[in-house]
């Protein structure tokens, strides 16, 4: 008879403890962290289309210069730049705003004073302007027999519009200094606005870095 009660004890036990442990919530565990933001996390920055982000990497640490315009050199609002320079070249990091949907834009890096005569002109990156005109451009551009001086030369971030997207010319309006251009618009520094006139080609931002 005392077993049977004590069996019967303990049994009581087991489902209270079943009871509680189920109708208790359980401890929340620890929220997860953050992801990284990436070269878009804002808006999006698409090689093709403008409206699926792509992950890059974030500001670089380096000194910070206004995005201003060609044509009124004017600070562009929300807008703001980096360059990192350490011995084997730079890191560029670009954002700006007011750019015109649906148009395509290539950021170049400018050198100035490496070679005899003009300054070079090195592709950096490219995208197709989303909805909001806002974007974030990112590139590193390494030294060569061009480029050898990365601590003391004159850089400037150059954003260039190639006008509306053009069908089967997406890839050429994003990666080269004259894709989709058919009016032979000036390709170097100048006073031209953004447009949505198809074939038009200008210089329309720019950061500059100079070591004083």
């Amino acid at each position: 008879m005392k077993t049977t009660m004590k069996f019967f004890s303990y049994g009581i036990l087991i489902l209270t403890l079943l009871f509680a442990s189920c109708t208790e919530e359980g401890d929340i565990g620890p929220i997860g962290p953050e992801g990284p933001q990436g070269i878009a996390g804002i808006d999006g920055a698409d090689g093709m289309d403008g409206s699926d982000g792509m992950d890059g990497t974030d500001a670089p640490d380096g000194s910070n210069e206004a995005v201003i315009t060609n044509s009124t050199e004017t600070v562009v609002p929300g807008s703001m730049s980096t360059l990192h320079r350490d011995i084997d070249g730079v890191t560029a990091y670009f954002k700006t705003t007011d750019l015109i949907p649906n148009n395509a834009y290539t950021l170049w890096f400018v050198i100035f004073g490496e070679t005899p005569g003009p300054p070079v002109s090195t592709f950096a990156a490219g995208h197709v302007a989303g909805e909001t005109g806002t974007e974030i451009f990112a590139a590193f551009k390494s030294i060569d027999a061009d480029f050898d001086n990365p601590m003391t030369g004159e850089i400037h971030l150059a954003l260039r519009t190639h006008g509306p997207v053009q069908s089967g010319m997406i890839l050429d309006q994003i990666q080269t200094m004259d894709g989709g251009c058919t009016s032979g618009f000036d390709s170097g520094p100048g006073t031209h606005p953004d447009s949505d006139e198809v074939g038009y080609c200008a210089n329309v931002q720019v950061a500059k870095y100079s070591i004083e």
